[in-house]
């Protein structure tokens, strides 16, 4: 099971390795990388990892996660939410045609915020 900071901060380093590091946009790289972050223990020490060449505060995560008060405590399974986060990679990728990460994660709030 999985909380929705856990989620988001899987999301976030996939999305930065498969871009930044394999650059790939390809969505089934960025969900087979999603799973395998998924099962990792220590998910802050990787986000500070895979955020590190990149310009964005991972404490914005933390406020995003926090604001979705709806979710805060649910815990979710894989499953459920794999969907989710690649509808979020989709839609930045290809509708809003960026690599950035804070609109990823932006568009992650858009999709969790509808679940």
């Amino acid at each position: 099971m999985l909380c929705i900071k856990d989620i988001f901060k899987a999301s976030v380093c996939s999305f930065c390795v498969n871009i930044y590091e394999y650059y790939s946009l390809d969505t089934n790289d960025f969900i087979e990388k999603l799973r395998l972050f998924f099962k990792e223990k220590d998910l802050q020490q990787y986000l500070m990892i895979c955020t590190a060449d990149i310009a964005y505060d991972i404490v914005n995560i933390e406020n995003i996660c926090n604001s979705l008060y709806f979710l805060k405590n649910k815990q979710f399974k894989e499953d459920n939410v794999i969907d989710i986060c690649k509808n979020a990679y989709f839609k930045t990728i290809k509708k809003d045609k960026t690599i950035n990460v804070e609109a990823f994660v932006d568009n992650l709030a858009k999709c969790f915020s509808k679940f």
